[in-house]
This record gives C-alpha cells, structure tokens and sequence, in this order.
C-alpha cells in the first residue's frame, strides 16, 4: 500500500495520485520476489485473496484500470498537466522489518517512480517507530507498507472513514462515507456485495490510496 497525505500539495490533485499508481509495476514486484517467482495478483481496495468481495479489476471504470497498467509515459503526463512538467521530488517513509524480499518491492517502487519523474528520499524507520507512527498517519508527504491479514472485510474499508486510526492519508470524502456506512447496514449478501463493488469502483477512480500485487506463498 502506499499512503499520500491528502491534504497537502501535491496530492490534493487526483492526476498526481494517479501518476503514482500508473507509475507502479506490480508484474515487476511479483517477478523480482523471492517467494512469488512471478505468481500472485494485483489488488483492487479489498485484497485480491478475499475473492468473494475482491472486485475482478475488468469491472473496474476505465480511469481505475489503468492504474494497473504500469504506463510512465503517461505517468510523466498527468504530472505535467498538474503542474509539475519537471517531475516531483517526495520524501517516502517505511521500515526495513518486513524482511528483505519487502525492501526488494520497495526497491522496484522507487526505480519504476523515478522513471515517472518522481524522485524520492527513502526515509528507513525502525519497525516499532514505523507501526506506531506511520500507519497511523504520521509522516511527511509519502510511504510505503504492507496491509492485510484480517478477514473482516469492513477492515479494509475503515481506512477511508475519517476518525478512524489508520486513515493514513486523511481521507474525507461524505459519499465515499456514506456508502462505507450503507454496506454495514445491508444484510443481504448480494446486496452488500453490489455496495462494496461499487465502493471499489468510486475509489479506484479518486486514488486515495494505491495498491500494487500480493504474491503468492506455498507452505508445506
């Protein structure tokens, strides 16, 4: 997952959030980690692993599934229509106690966005200072993290709600809210299920937050 303060320059504009998305390889993450060898899958809002409630991403509105579509060609372009024809400089915090095939991921993120024109200061913190700050908003501009892990799907929505502790970035957006709302109330399954697709799509489309690929793992 990566985290953009919402609320400050230059991640106001919705082209700049964008660009970082379309920046991103996840086909690049996956064959460059240790463990996946090329397998896993990309993911939408909810984790692509809870497949009933993981929207397929070809249901995706046009605008969220490029973002899947690693394009720093036209990464470079949105930044210049927002106002940054020469690129972006961007302090990015995480912590190296996910493990070193983490760091290879964060590796491939900062070399696929500097290639976007967005340059970044990799800021390392400690994994205690880093699960007691960052992921709960505090850092400067950018970072870098993992999630995921619950079952519970409303898990993966409560970082859009504002007031909540891992609303990272300061999402505050009163129909994303509302909706977040409706699908709790809704208790055919169905039903909630059509919600939480719809969520899906309307977040895929303002990029409050961007996701790349979760490999995936065989134990024995």
């Amino acid at each position: 997952i990566t985290w953009m303060k919402l609320d400050q320059d230059p991640f106001k504009d919705v082209r700049v959030r964008r660009a970082i998305a379309m920046a991103s390889n996840w086909r690049e993450v996956l064959e460059t980690n240790a463990w996946s060898l090329g397998h896993g899958s990309p993911n939408p809002a909810i984790p692509a692993a809870l497949k009933e409630w993981s929207i397929p991403l070809e249901q995706l509105p046009p605008e969220g599934r490029r973002l899947y579509d690693h394009d720093p060609v036209a990464a470079r372009k949105l930044l210049a229509e927002a106002g940054h024809p020469r690129g972006l400089k961007l302090p990015v915090e995480t912590t190296p106690g996910y493990g070193p095939d983490y760091m290879d991921a964060v590796q491939v993120a900062i070399k696929n966005w500097k290639d976007a024109g967005i340059e970044t200061e990799l800021k390392l913190k400690e994994y205690g200072a880093f699960i007691s700050s960052t992921i709960f908003g505090k850092f400067d501009k950018l970072a870098l993290g993992l999630r995921g892990g619950q079952s519970d799907i409303d898990s993966y929505l409560r970082i859009y709600v504002p007031g909540e502790p891992l609303n990272a970035g300061g999402v505050n957006d009163p129909k994303l809210t509302d909706m977040i709302a409706l699908q709790k109330r809704t208790h055919d399954v169905a039903k909630r299920r059509e919600i939480i697709y719809d969520i899906q799509r309307y977040i895929s489309q303002q990029v409050f937050y961007a996701f790349t690929a979760s490999v995936n793992c065989v134990g024995a």
